[in-house]
């Protein structure tokens, strides 16, 4: 779901990607308002960055067998921004729970390279 996220990003922009990953829950048709607030919010965002060179993902956290979170960094020329995506398996279908953007990876970066929380790439 998340690969196809990104492929509809690249090629259709990131209105089209966001319609199709909110398409996946069908209770998101109730809060239609709240996911033009998130495409209007993100487009605004991309005029500044530049051209957009892929994506990454840095983390992949789960709750159990059924609630996942992956953290993708998301390439731009001027700063990279994180993509956010939870998804839940109610039964026998994964869907979209909730999408998040940011441009502060490099203020959780600085926050994990505290000494308490460092955890050496050397290991």
């Amino acid at each position: 779901m998340a690969a196809k996220f990104f492929d509809i990003y690249k090629t259709y922009g990131s209105d089209k990607a966001i319609d199709y990953i909110y398409s996946t829950n069908k209770y998101s048709s109730e809060n239609l308002e709240g996911v033009d607030e998130v495409k209007g919010s993100l487009r605004k965002a991309l005029t500044l960055y530049g051209n957009y060179w892929g994506y990454d993902l840095i983390t992949k956290k789960m709750a159990g067998e059924n609630f996942v979170m992956m953290t993708f960094l998301v390439k731009y020329d001027r700063v990279p921004i994180t993509f956010r995506l939870l998804f839940y398996k109610p039964h026998d279908k994964w869907q979209v729970q909730n999408f998040k953007f940011d441009n502060k990876m490099d203020d959780e970066l600085e926050e994990a390279s505290k000494a308490i929380k460092f955890k050496s790439n050397l290991e």
